[in-house]
């Protein structure tokens, strides 16, 4: 079995579904648009994430795509896990992934709250500073044009 052709065939899935996902979100087929075809976020950072219980929780990447510079803004629904470790003063991640979650355990706890697990997993994959997982309903992506300086 050849293994570098089975991460291949694995990661050309991976990116399917990423692009799949990214379609049936607000915003998603103008950041394909941008990019060309399927993001390869490697090398983008995190410039922010924030949660706020009262106003619109995000997460923004800090892109660089031919030349092109841009902030992407990922929306979050209500309820949302998180599970990043390491974030620093410098956050790039080696790739990003969309996927669909599977069941979650819903504690005792979370039941008298209204715990609603959210439907997608973005996967930050590690370079240099933060790395992990979000758990959430992805309400919009919007892409923020840096011009030059």
């Amino acid at each position: 079995m050849n293994t570098s052709v089975d991460a291949a065939r694995k990661r050309a899935e991976e990116l399917k579904e990423t692009a799949s996902l990214l379609m049936a979100i607000s915003g998603g087929a103008e950041l394909l648009e941008w990019f060309g075809g399927v993001p390869e976020f490697r090398d983008g950072e995190i410039v922010y994430l924030v949660l706020d219980r009262a106003g619109q929780s995000r997460l923004g990447l800090q892109l660089e795509h031919f030349g092109k510079k841009a902030v992407i803004n990922f929306e979050f629904g209500a309820w949302i896990d998180v599970d990043v470790r390491s974030f620093s003063h410098q956050n790039v991640i080696g790739g990003l992934k969309l996927r669909l979650a599977g069941d979650r355990n819903i504690e005792p706890w979370e039941k008298g709250v209204g715990c609603k697990p959210g439907s997608v997993v973005i996967e930050l994959e590690p370079c240099f500073g933060a790395y992990g997982s979000i758990r959430a309903d992805i309400s919009s992506i919007n892409l923020h044009s840096i011009s030059p300086a």
